[in-house]
């Protein structure tokens, strides 16, 4: 049977969904491949074979790794308001990196994490902030002004909170949850790019095409023919 790349994602356990949005794995086996990585509103943990577990940070920008033939990789998808509580650290100090765990949590944690009964403790662990899990639901669906006005604080300190716990300014990250929008709207229904656009809360289909490329480094109808491709 002839070996082909793979990528599956599948539901975080109950008792980690506080913290994690999914997970993943990825294969590669039939030649090194780049990838393109587009914001998509999270952190991952991502935990090599090698035994190498690396942190991306949350991004409004792309990136295209080098996947070497061999590459297996499980990944774990932190939810945006889980990151600052997960990794100790500010948020923008993971801003479109990726580190080595090592460098954010310490060698000894690490090591520990290795062993899936510990990753399991330290990720029902974590304890979102609250006030950063209100602001990422109303960011989605409100204005930033109107997202402040129901926190009770000032968009200055909104800005200010967003940047430390997740990395992204609020306008940035509703650039990222728009830019996911269309990508949903347009895979599943395929009605075509204006009415996707339109769906996602772009003014029009120019506006569309300038905050894709300026996110993903390629336009809609090229992004949304590599997605179809198989992994």
């Amino acid at each position: 049977m002839k070996e082909e790349d793979t990528y599956r994602e599948w539901e975080a356990p109950p008792e980690w969904r506080h913290a994690v949005a999914c997970c993943w794995e990825q294969r590669v086996v039939v030649a090194d491949r780049h990838q393109r990585v587009v914001p998509d509103g999270h952190a991952d943990l991502l935990l090599h074979d090698s035994g190498v577990i690396e942190i991306v940070g949350l991004a409004d920008h792309v990136a295209v790794p080098l996947l070497a033939r061999g590459t297996r990789i499980r990944g774990i998808r932190l939810r945006p308001e889980a990151v600052a509580a997960a990794l100790a650290t500010n948020g923008s100090e993971l801003v479109n990196l990726t580190v080595d765990a090592e460098d954010v949590l310490g060698a000894r944690r690490v090591r520990e994490l290795v062993d899936d009964r510990a990753l399991d403790a330290w990720l029902r662990s974590i304890q979102p902030d609250g006030r950063t899990t209100n602001a990422v639901r109303l960011l989605a669906t409100h204005p930033v002004t109107d997202t402040a006005d129901e926190l009770g604080i000032s968009v200055r300190h909104l800005r200010r909170v967003l940047t430390t716990t997740i990395g992204l300014t609020p306008k940035a990250f509703q650039r990222v949850l728009r830019l996911q929008r269309f990508l949903a709207s347009a895979e599943r229904s395929r009605t075509g790019l204006a009415a996707a656009a339109a769906d996602a809360g772009y003014a029009d289909q120019p506006h569309l095409t300038r905050e894709v490329v300026a996110l993903t480094g390629t336009t809609p109808a090229r992004l949304l023919e590599e997605r179809r491709q198989p992994t």
